[in-house]
Order: structure tokens, then sequence, then C-alpha cells
């Protein structure tokens, strides 16, 4: 094994999220493992289906998961949901039955106010768009809800930031360094 990583990836996708993972949580889990990490967060969209086994398989190798979830929201940004306790998953179980109960089978349709009755107990990452504007600028309609979720979230809220490697990160992340400082005031 190597080195201990000092790093926790906090948005796996497994083949749960169909169409958009590939990788059973167990060969997520032995990939996570092999490469040094003491945990790895599974955050299947709108699912919770690949926790169980990725628990199972992080037991036997000696590292943790971290339960999660992504919500894909059908009027705002989306966000990564993290239980801080039983009650919290409980939470989160609820809001994706209530997302289920809307839509066909394999859908699910939730919405901000669903999320902000639920949130108790849980942590939220939002997630900016992947692309930046012509301009460099982070999308308008993200900029502008983000004030939204921070008074429904409180401390409880942080900003997802991630290198894409196309040459343009470090634009996209002082943009989104600003959009995290508190007081910042958006143009839009």
């Amino acid at each position: 094994m190597k080195e201990p990583a000092h790093y926790t990836e906090l948005q796996v996708t497994t083949n749960f999220s169909f169409l958009r993972g590939a990788s059973h949580p167990e060969e997520l889990v032995d990939q996570a493992a092999a490469d040094g990490y003491h945990a790895i967060a599974i955050t299947d969209r709108n699912s919770v289906a690949g926790i169980v086994r990725g628990h199972v398989a992080a037991k036997a190798k000696g590292i943790r998961i971290i339960p999660a979830c992504r919500l894909d929201l059908l009027d705002g940004p989306g966000l990564l949901a993290y239980p801080t306790d039983k009650a919290g998953y409980g939470r989160l179980s609820a809001l994706l039955t209530t997302g289920n109960l809307r839509a066909e089978k394999g859908d699910c349709h939730l919405y901000k106010a669903d999320v902000y009755a639920h949130k108790d107990g849980i942590r939220f990452i939002a997630i900016p768009p992947l692309a930046l504007t012509p301009a460099f600028e982070v999308d308008p309609a993200f900029a502008q809800t983000l004030p939204e979720y921070r008074e429904a979230f409180g401390t409880e809220l942080y900003l997802a930031a991630t290198r894409r490697y196309l040459g343009d990160d470090a634009k996209q992340l002082h943009r989104l360094s600003q959009l995290a400082t508190p007081g910042y005031r958006s143009p839009w």
C-alpha cells in the first residue's frame, strides 16, 4: 500500500448513477485503498444506492466511506449532500423518496424547497457549472442562487472547486473564490 494520501475525494459516482458512473462501488474502494486514501465519499446522483456496497468494501480495506449524494435540482444548481448523523441520513433518504415518488422510475424530481425542508443534519457543497461564460465569469444563474443557498444552509454550505485542466482553471478558481467570500456582491 502506498503512503497514506492527505486527500479525500468528495465526489465519486458509481455505476448506480446510470449513464454517469461506470465503476462498481467495490472497484472504486479498491482503487482508493491502492492510492492510499483514508476515505472517499460516494455521491451518486439522486441516490444512495452505492453506499452499502461501498461501505462493505471499505470496511474490508480499512478505509472509510463518507455517505453522500449528489442532488440534481429542477430549479437550481446541484448540491452535494453529506449527512452528519443518522437523523440527517434519514432526512436525506426521505428527501430522495419525495423526489422519486414524483417521477417515473429512474428519475428523481427535486426542488430547492424540498432540500430546505430536509436540510437539518446535512452539510452541502454547491456545485458550480463546469463551463465559464465567454467573459470568463461564473454562470449568472449560479451566482444569483448562491446567496439563497447561504441563507438557507448557513455554515453548513461550502463551494466546490475542481481543476479541469483546460487552461482556464486559474480564472475559474478566482471567480469561485470571489463568490465564496462573505460580503462579495455579484455583478448580477
